[in-house]
This record gives structure tokens, sequence and C-alpha cells, in this order.
């Protein structure tokens, strides 16, 4: 008889998209094995944001209701969920599991994913706890990257996640564009990424810049992230889902954050060197500045960028959806 599996998961323009693209990567691998999967929503948003990124037969059902019918297991990944709705969830699934990235509580729930780098083992009690960045749930196409450190580079891959509500890629832009920038940046090539939940008008002022500075090309609804990202030189990224693709493939990364769950991860990853952490977007005014300046020397630098494609693919090697499906098949076995 074939397992089912609710996931309930949430996106909006406050928490973006990352809970849904990360679900839907864990999703996709319970289907690869024969797994039914059902997702469950309660934010209005959140339809839209899971049509635009299933494509094919990569689609699934949805609910805006708690499912009629018991699952095998119901996967929770929502900040809208406290401390004591854990055990009201057991009604629903014959087992719990819960994504978490904000270390503030121990759910009660039978199994415990956290894919930080130092994730705080002692916190938990679940009977089967993932931990570590061995379990980052990706896409398939992350899985099995090649990506070649060029020893002249001039291709920039740029990212905010699913929203940008500082605008620093329009910031990041006008100063890697800059005309008192001595560096040759005529020559320079960016790849910008326009998040899910990106909003009209931002997208009209990033187009505006595509359209001022030559070497700018937009790029929306990508599904073949992995390779864009494999033919760029380096990368800028927030943290999150984006941050972990990017060591997976082995892009060398320059990191920032916007937001709380963001900080303590994003910050392990710098301390390791695994990646460049440039701040935090709600407190630096001069975040925009630094980072692009940061770019120029990586670029020029084909030393620092090998050690760091190196450093991240030992991190993260992008079959933590995989690992994360197995571990659901066996509890519900």
């Amino acid at each position: 008889m074939m397992k089912s599996v609710v996931i309930k998961a949430d996106g909006n323009k406050v928490i973006a998209s990352g809970h849904i693209r990360r679900c839907l990567s864990i999703a996709e691998a319970l289907k690869r094995k024969g797994t039914g999967v059902c997702f469950w929503f309660s934010d209005e948003e959140s339809p839209e944001i899971i049509k635009r990124f299933c494509t094919g037969d990569n689609d699934f059902p949805y609910t805006m209701e708690p499912p009629e019918s018991k699952a095998d297991l119901l996967l929770l990944d929502s900040y809208s969920i406290r401390k004591d709705d854990f055990s009201s969830f057991r009604e629903h699934a014959a087992k719990t599991a819960y994504i978490d990235d904000l270390c503030e509580c121990d759910p009660d729930v039978d199994l415990l994913i956290n894919y930080d780098p130092d994730p705080p083992a002692d916190l938990y009690h679940a009977p089967v706890q993932l931990l570590g960045t061995a379990y980052a749930p990706l896409r398939e196409q992350f899985s099995s990257c090649s990506f070649k450190v060029r020893s002249s580079a001039n291709r920039l891959f740029i990212s905010s996640g699913g929203t940008d509500p500082y605008r620093i890629i329009e910031k990041l832009l006008k100063e890697l564009y800059s005309p008192n920038r001595f560096d040759p940046v005529s020559m320079l090539h960016c790849d910008v990424v326009i998040g899910a939940v990106f909003d009209e008008k931002y997208k009209s002022a990033l187009k505006l810049l595509s359209a001022r500075y030559r070497g700018v090309m937009l790029n929306e609804g990508v599904q073949d992230m992995a390779s864009l990202m494999n033919s760029c030189d380096l990368a800028i990224t927030a943290g999150g889902t984006t941050l972990y693709e990017l060591c997976a493939a082995g892009v060398p990364t320059i990191a920032f954050t916007m937001a709380d769950n963001q900080l303590e991860f994003t910050e392990s990853f710098g301390k390791k060197g695994v990646v460049c952490y440039e701040g935090d977007a709600r407190k630096d005014a001069l975040l925009a500045r630094k980072l692009a300046g940061r770019a120029m020397t990586l670029l020029n630098d084909p030393g620092q960028r090998n050690s760091m494609s190196c450093g991240a693919r030992k991190m993260v090697d992008g079959r933590g959806a995989e690992r994360i499906a197995d571990a659901i098949i066996r509890i519900t076995q």
C-alpha cells in the first residue's frame, strides 16, 4: 500500500518562499520513491508560490483545510506553529516531523530535521534526529554538479531568495556598475534571479537597470538553477536555500542576511571559510558597497575562489532530500 505524507508549509511576501521550496525538494524525493504527497497550506499566497515552482509532472495536490484522512506522516515547516501546537497535529498523522531553523524549542515530533552547520543537538529529544548540512533538502539537480574555477572570471550570480525587502539587488547593481570603480566593470556579466514573491514595482525597477547596464541579465522562473549557477564564476546571495544550493554546486559565494532565521547558519558558514559573510541588510547601510567590493576582489583571486569552492562542496553534497525521504519511509514502515 502506498505511503501518504502531508506537508504543512507556508510562503508569502514576509517569510518568502524558502519553506515551500525545500519541502518541494523532499516531496519530489518521496514521489520518486513511490510515496504519495499532498501539501496543506494556511496562507493564501502559498498556492501561487507552489504553482510557480512546479512544472509538468512535478505538481502536487494541495488543500487549504486539514486533511480528511489520517496520513502516515505529517511534515511541518511553518513559523506559525508554536510549541504547544505540536501535540495537536498528531491527530492528522501516525507520525509527525518538523524542520527547525529557529532553535527556540524542543518540538513534540517523531522526526526532527535541522540542517544548520552547527545544530544544537542537546536541545532535541525526538526519537529520530537528522542534524547537519548532510540533510539540506535540495533539488535533485544539485546532487551531481560539476563546477570549474576559471582563472579569468567576470560572471556573477546574484540572488536575494524569494523576496528582497531591502532592495539589496538594486543597490548592488548600482554599486557594481558605478563609474567611480577602477575595475573594468564594462566586461562584468551579472545573472540576477527574480524571486518568486518580488512585487511588480520592484521588477520594473530592476528591468530599468538591466536596460541601463550592459551585461545585466534578469532570470525569472528558472527551472534548471544548477546550470545557471554553474555558468557563473562567483555568487552573491542572501542566506537561505539558495546559499545551500550554491555550496552544493561549488560556486564561491558572498553571503548576506536579512532575517533572524538566516543569521546563525550564514555566520557559521562564514566562520568556517566556506563563504564570505558580509553582514546584515537590516543593520548595515553600506552593505551593497561591501558586497560589490568583495566581489571585485574575489573575481581577481582564483586561489581564494578555488578554496571556497572545495570547502563548500565538502559541507553540502546535494543529497539531503534523498536522506530525509529515506528516513521518512523508514519510520512509517
